[in-house]
């Protein structure tokens, strides 16, 4: 079934003395567009575009669950630990040894929201 936009969940992980950042995806959800407005209304166009505008904007707050060496709480790392774990073998195992990344590497990882049309 098609949708409109999708509204995508996932990790961000930025490197020590880098600006190579990781992004694990943790859901992606698919999304409508709900405007009442009558299309005959003489200002329908430019209301249309500021609504579409305003949904596609990020709704949640980005959410820091790691940084100056540690998980913010025991709750993030027992869910989410593995899951880092599992990609950065992943990533090290596809890019070679020069740019092998490990948790003494990871500066912050946040989980965040995106928002973004279907093609």
């Amino acid at each position: 079934m098609g949708c409109d936009y999708y509204i995508s969940k996932f990790l961000k992980i930025k490197f020590v003395n880098s600006m190579f950042e990781l992004k694990i995806t943790l859901e992606t959800d698919k999304a409508y567009y709900y405007f009442s407005l009558d299309e005959d209304d003489p200002t329908y166009d430019e209301q249309y575009q500021e609504y579409i505008e305003q949904t596609l904007k990020p709704k949640m707050e980005p959410i820091i669950i790691y940084e100056h060496d540690q998980f913010t709480s025991k709750k993030l790392e027992d869910k989410y630990k593995y899951l880092i774990e599992e990609e950065l073998e992943r990533y090290n195992n596809s890019c070679g040894l020069i740019h092998r990344k490990e948790w003494k590497d990871i500066r912050e990882i946040a989980k965040k929201e995106s928002r973004y049309e279907r093609d």
